[in-house]
């Protein structure tokens, strides 16, 4: 099972044949895998690599210098940086199940920093100062804007590709409450992530609508295998020109299950022979409906529940 690559050089040239048969492609593979490739898409290289060489900036800060702007645990949205360990993504699936624990043992090997909108004043950013790190606040700003263009203008084709009216979900979505995630996950003992209480991140459905994902040169981000469920698949790093695309709990609930949204896990690379696993990074973008929305599911969606059956691209 391998997901599709697909090439999005139709995004910027606006030929309409090219557009029809990339919204299907799309459309198919998310439907089918949950992830989807993309190629020559429309956020800038320079600005991505610019945008990691940034990000590598912050987390080699000294700790004295993160501490201002820590994550606030009680507060709603996250913002800032979070500490090494503070994130648990193993309890996401295994609340679930019905998993009920107040101190999930199952920890996460690494930190991360989050910001939203740039004029979100609900849930105001946090930055370092333009003395300790300049140039990071302007480059995550023009990388949010430029990721979120190109979310909006996937979830338009998506909406065509179903028939439906191409604003369906982008009329509950001005990415107003969308977010970047950086993650840094430090060097770590093989030992640590096979003993089987530690992973890099833990099996999870993104809660968003879609999500876009950066990749790093050290491999490790991997996806479930839906024809042999629980099994998951290496997703490697080809080339700085691409970026993965995955399906969120929302465009699940959105399209009541046409697409279903992609598990995914950061493991250790699986060629890996070493006893001390490499320093990785990882670059998303989560495209999140807006706060006043509901997300049920979409009564336009509920007459097409079969569309999607023998659906593929030829």
């Amino acid at each position: 099972m391998t997901i599709p690559v697909i090439d999005a050089s139709a995004l910027a040239s606006g030929d309409k044949e090219k557009l029809v048969e990339f919204r299907t492609k799309l459309l198919n593979g998310l439907s089918t895998y949950g992830f989807v490739k993309l190629i020559n898409h429309t956020v800038p290289v320079p600005l991505v690599t610019e945008t990691f060489d940034q990000i590598k900036k912050f987390f080699r800060l000294p700790l004295e210098l993160k501490l201002p702007i820590a994550n606030t645990q009680t507060d709603k949205q996250q913002r800032g940086w979070c500490l090494p360990g503070e994130e648990k993504t193993w309890y996401l699936e295994s609340n679930k199940l019905g998993i009920k624990e107040k101190e999930p043992k199952f920890s996460d090997s690494k930190e991360s920093f989050d910001c939203g909108h740039p004029n979100d004043k609900l849930y105001p950013n946090k930055w370092p100062s333009t003395d300790v790190l300049p140039g990071y606040q302007d480059t995550l700003e023009g990388f949010f804007y430029s990721s979120g263009d190109l979310t909006l203008v996937l979830l338009e084709l998506i909406a065509e590709a179903l028939e439906l009216d191409p604003t369906i979900f982008t009329s509950r979505c001005t990415n107003e409450a969308s977010t970047i995630r950086i993650n840094h996950f430090p060097p770590v003992d093989r030992a640590i992530l096979d003993r089987g209480d530690v992973s890099r991140i833990w099996p999870h459905n993104d809660f968003g609508i879609i999500s876009l994902v950066f990749l790093d040169v050290v491999q490790g981000l991997e996806y479930e295998d839906r024809s042999n469920p629980g099994t998951f698949l290496p997703l490697p790093y080809e080339s700085d020109q691409e970026v993965v695309v995955i399906a969120g709990e929302t465009l699940q609930r959105w399209t009541n299950g046409l697409i279903r949204a992609g598990l995914h896990r950061v493991n250790r690379p699986l060629d890996f022979d070493g006893d001390l696993v490499p320093e990785r990074w990882s670059l998303v973008y989560f495209n999140k409906a807006n706060r006043n929305v509901n997300v049920g599911p979409l009564k336009e969606t509920t007459m097409i529940t079969t569309k999607l059956v023998g659906f593929k691209v030829q």
